[in-house]
């Protein structure tokens, strides 16, 4: 039976699987960040190529993959895909390397389906139009510096500013302590310096040392206090309006189809929270039910599949996501 390799490689962690033309997944394998353009390109092969050999265990006959799918964010290059090629060669794999959009293979994950809607919130955010099982427009997408509406960095950045603000003389917020604490600092015996207090001081330079978009390091903080504490409270509220606005804008683009949510922000900062504090985010919607996704593992595989003239009906989708499942426990 002819099978096929597809990557998932993000900013963080880098998922493979082995997945047969039948849709069952074969193997699956987990290593760092794939993502060139955030992990760097020596980083992101060894990542990804780590990630392929584990998904190869167990391949009784590695000649039958046909096509090794790579999902992740940004152009990466021709030479790119050639040397994940050159590193699964010593696996016994020779098949082409190929390319796919993250947006596409999150959206592949949660829909067989070929035309709808896919808004990600994770670091950063985007919302998608999928058309014919392509990304036909995007909303959104451009980076920490100029956009990235409701993204764990925009929530991240809002709570420094807010903790800075509060040791600052301004309002005072149960996100400070929090705050304190992730960068082990506390209160100082030293002289203040330049008119500030150490402590603000200390926290400044620790947040400077950071790249911007490990500022959504702190998101999770905002979503934690949420009804505690008032300036929490209004960060989560503002960033689900924020991506209020991009859903809609792309829902407007592809009113219909299914609507698939993705990343760690949406599904797991902003869907649990109370249906009035998110209700913006709701009612952008329009009436159809999110499925939320937690990656694009199982759509690489789908979009793996169909390079290699693969049809994906419910049938194998739901063959290929199950097995994913009890691969992954």
């Amino acid at each position: 039976m002819r099978e096929f390799l597809a990557v998932d490689a993000g900013g963080t962690s880098s998922r493979a699987v082995r997945v047969a033309e039948d849709g069952r997944i074969r193997a699956f394998g987990r290593a760092g960040g794939g993502n060139p353009t955030s992990a760097g390109v020596d980083r992101a092969i060894a990542a990804v190529t780590a990630a392929l050999t584990g998904a190869m265990a167990g391949a009784a006959d590695p000649a039958a993959v046909e096509l090794v799918l790579l999902a992740h964010a940004g152009s990466s290059g021709d030479r790119f895909h050639e040397r994940v090629g050159e590193g699964v060669a010593p696996l016994g794999v020779a098949a082409p390397v190929v390319g796919a959009g993250d947006v596409t293979a999150l959206f592949a994950s949660g829909t067989p389906e070929p035309d709808g809607v896919a808004l990600i919130a994770g670091t950063g955010s985007i919302g998608g139009a999928i058309r014919g099982g392509r990304l036909a427009r995007t909303v959104d997408g451009t980076g920490w510096l100029l956009g990235d509406e409701g993204s764990g960095f925009q929530v991240g950045h809002r709570v420094a500013r807010a903790v800075v603000d509060d040791l600052d003389g301004g309002s005072a917020t149960a996100l400070t302590p929090r705050v304190l604490e992730r960068f082990a600092l506390g209160p100082s015996d030293a002289a203040a310096a330049e008119g500030r207090s150490p402590v603000l001081g200390d926290l400044i330079r620790a947040l400077y040392a950071l790249r911007p978009v490990e500022l959504s390091v702190l998101a999770p903080l905002a979503f934690g206090l949420v009804g505690e504490d008032d300036v929490a409270t209004t960060i989560v509220r503002d960033g689900a309006a924020a991506l209020a606005r991009v859903l809609g804008r792309v829902r407007a683009l592809q009113p219909d189809g299914p609507l698939v949510f993705g990343g760690s922000v949406l599904v797991d900062g902003y869907l649990p929270q109370a249906p009035d504090l998110i209700a913006p985010l709701l009612d952008a919607t329009a009436g159809s039910l999110p499925i939320p996704v937690a990656d694009g593992t199982a759509g690489a595989a789908v979009l793996a599949l169909r390079a290699g003239g693969v049809e994906v009906d419910a049938a194998v989708f739901a063959t290929l996501t199950e097995s994913l499942a009890a691969l992954r426990g």
